[in-house]
């Protein structure tokens, strides 16, 4: 019953290098910190990640533009609240090499 109210840390991600689907939908575990080290593992491989319903802030949100593969991101309508940060973020995402598809906001 304890392991519910911890955090996801980074551990839990380690040596993940080629993981190119990732639904984190609804995992409230999962934060800034965690999704910092999906990031730093996962940066060139992942082309869709859904992270609504988790703890991930729009700091977190910012850390998605190092996805060099992502297609498709999904998140809560939540991070939506910071307009000139989200805003940039969206932007950034689009401006890339053409490869960003879909950004969904869930609400």
């Amino acid at each position: 019953k304890q392991w519910y109210q911890r955090r996801v840390r980074g551990k839990h991600f380690d040596g993940l290098k080629h993981v190119k689907y990732l639904n984190l939908r609804d995992c409230v575990n999962i934060d800034d910190s965690g999704l910092r080290v999906i990031c730093k593992n996962c940066w060139n491989s992942l082309k869709y990640l859904d992270i609504a319903g988790t703890s991930i802030t729009i700091r977190g949100l910012e850390l998605v533009t190092e996805f060099e593969a992502l297609q498709t991101l999904k998140y809560g309508e939540k991070l939506t609240t910071n307009t000139q940060k989200h805003d940039d973020i969206i932007r950034r995402l689009m401006e890339r090499d053409g490869t960003m598809k879909d950004i969904d906001v869930i609400k």
